[in-house]
């Protein structure tokens, strides 16, 4: 589907476009501001970007395609950029990612998904507000307040994997069962793959701010500073939630090897009771005729009890060593 607003020059607020040729007429005039939204377009709308927009063939091949780094090129005077939008999933316990890929221009600003992206949303949910303000600074500024919307979205499922692995911290101790051991490589693996993200993002968001491409302004640079300054800031408490789920990886398999440990002691303090039993039971189960004690009464009651008092000896030993 295809949503488009056009900011004309002087005006307050911006109008919803609805008509494909309105909108490319739009696009093609140099005046205002006009931001297109393609969002899960169909394969004719996504024709339009080459054969109506006459955007480069090769950056529309890469909004077709799943791009799972993000990355900024220069096609020709419009700027491509690939960025991923983050959302936890906590009935699944790991981190999705939405590829959201922007075409900007000095007048116009288009984006292209094919899921639902929180940050377009907010956007287009503002159109009726502020919306207007943020077009009327300029493409440089309403792409900062798109991209920061989208590193925004970072914190909460930074927040959400990170209560997933305090409650997986306190299971390894409480039960450290198989499926507390598949939590945590579930999100070890969300993860590796929001770390890789944010890493290309902060990069791709600091050749912006080191002035690389001319569409960003000089009084825009400060917002995209401080865009880049948060980005790594994320970058630093994934790397933290990484380590903390190794350290918790490292203490589930403690904890197993710990318990394995303490019925192996058991299971190994029981097999050395029965080896002298077996001993005396083994002597007195061979079959010869003038074996001592064969015809007294009081024979078999004991050797029941010269066990039982290997038995127990055996134990009150092991207790003073401190093996129990």
């Amino acid at each position: 589907m295809i949503h488009a607003w056009h900011l004309a020059p002087k005006a307050a607020r911006p109008e919803p476009v609805a008509d494909v040729d309105q909108i490319v007429g739009l696009w093609q005039e140099d005046h205002g501001l006009l931001w297109v939204d393609l969002d899960q377009p169909t394969p004719e709308e996504t024709a339009l970007l080459t054969e109506r927009f006459a955007l480069h063939p090769v950056a529309v091949e890469i909004c077709r395609e799943v791009t799972m780094q993000p990355l900024v090129h220069d096609y020709e005077g419009i700027l491509f950029l690939v960025l991923h939008a983050v959302r936890f999933r906590a009935e699944e316990g790991r981190v999705a990612t939405h590829e959201i890929d922007i075409f900007w221009g000095k007048h116009v600003v288009l984006t292209y998904h094919r899921g639902s992206v929180r940050a377009v949303e907010q956007l287009r949910d503002a159109a009726g507000t502020s919306l207007g303000t943020l077009m009327a600074r300029g493409t440089d500024f309403f792409l900062h307040a798109l991209v920061d919307r989208v590193i925004d979205n970072f914190q909460p499922a930074v927040a959400r994997m990170e209560n997933a692995i305090e409650a997986s911290e306190r299971a390894i101790f409480e039960n450290p069962t198989d499926d507390v051991l598949q939590r945590l490589l579930g999100l070890r693996r969300s993860t590796v793959h929001l770390l890789r993200v944010a890493t290309a993002q902060r990069d791709v968001v600091l050749r912006l701010v080191r002035g690389e491409f001319p569409q960003v302004g000089k009084q825009a640079l400060a917002y995209w500073r401080d865009a880049h300054d948060h980005l790594v800031r994320m970058v630093q408490a994934v790397e933290s939630q990484r380590d903390l789920i190794a350290s918790a990886r490292d203490a589930y398999l403690s904890v197993v090897s710990n318990r394995m440990n303490q019925v192996m002691k058991v299971l190994t303090i029981i097999a050395t009771i029965f080896i002298p039993i077996t001993f005396v039971a083994g002597i007195y189960g061979m079959n010869f005729e003038w074996m001592p004690e064969l015809a007294q009464w009081w024979a078999y009651p004991a050797v029941l009890g010269v066990m039982a008092a290997i038995a127990m000896g055996m134990l009150v030993y092991f207790r003073r060593k401190g093996w129990l």
